[in-house]
């Protein structure tokens, strides 16, 4: 077989795992969203309890205004709620395609990525949880007097669910800058050095995927994602490559070429 053809069988190879990874995720994302429709009745209540304390306080109830809706309120709920109770499993799988690419010397302080993504998410998940009753009464108090409170049931549990999700995404920061650092795209000096162009883009970026655009829900995720830029600081101290020796961004892709070489 020439190299061309090595080559070729190699990718084919790596791109026919990266699939079966695919196809596992999902099967991962649709058994946590038949576990969360199964248990759907608690998981709404979960969601709805940061805003009972407001509505009892207004003498309100939830508006549905469909037949449809009550379903279709169900079925999205379940979807994210399956992305979010899964989402240690799709982490795992990303770890497992990605690793076999890096030295056995640099798995090493890798290794415990993966249970600290999932461990920042679950936090990013908690403090977000936390803060929403505090967040949806900031809201309540811009209710006019001559106005009655009637919020739609769909999009109060869709909401909730979106903040959830993106506070878990954004208390990654900390694992995507371990990783760009052992590749050796940042430093701890480079982080450091920047913090102040680094807290604008925080803020820009919070603004951006918050559901809601507003400046209240900007300034909860903004504010313990900046804490997480400076822990983020003292964990790349740990992992950042030697500025001098090659980096290993090249090793991550090698597993596609390693026997046409």
């Amino acid at each position: 077989m020439s190299n061309d053809d090595e080559k070729r069988a190699h990718v084919t190879e790596h791109l026919a795992e990266l699939r079966a990874r695919l196809m596992r995720s999902i099967i991962y994302l649709l058994i946590g969203a038949v576990a969360a429709w199964f248990c759907y009745d608690y998981l709404l209540d979960f969601l709805t309890r940061p805003m009972m304390g407001v509505l009892d306080l207004k003498g309100a109830k939830f508006l549905l205004t469909s037949f449809p809706e009550p379903f279709m309120i169900q079925l999205q709920t379940c979807i994210v709620a399956g992305l979010i109770i899964c989402f240690p499993a799709i982490t795992a799988e990303i770890w497992g395609f990605v690793s076999p690419g890096l030295m056995p010397n640099e798995r090493r302080p890798l290794k415990w990525i993966m249970p600290l993504a999932a461990l920042l998410f679950c936090a990013g998940v908690v403090v977000c949880y936390l803060i929403l009753p505090k967040a949806f009464s900031w809201f309540a108090a811009y209710v006019p007097r001559n106005a009655e409170l009637r919020p739609s049931l769909q999009q109060s549990v869709l909401f909730t669910v979106k903040m959830l999700l993106a506070f878990g995404i954004v208390f990654e920061l900390p694992v995507v800058l371990m990783l760009l650092a052992k590749v050796g795209i940042v430093n701890s000096r480079m982080l450091l050095g920047n913090w102040r162009g680094a807290m604008v883009g925080i803020s820009i970026v919070s603004a951006i995927i918050t559901p809601s655009n507003d400046a209240f829900s900007m300034l909860m995720m903004a504010i313990p994602v900046s804490g997480l830029y400076f822990v983020s600081i003292l964990l790349v101290r740990l992992v950042e490559s030697d500025s001098a020796a090659p980096g290993p961004v090249h090793r991550l892709f090698a597993r596609f070429r390693r026997k046409g070489n």
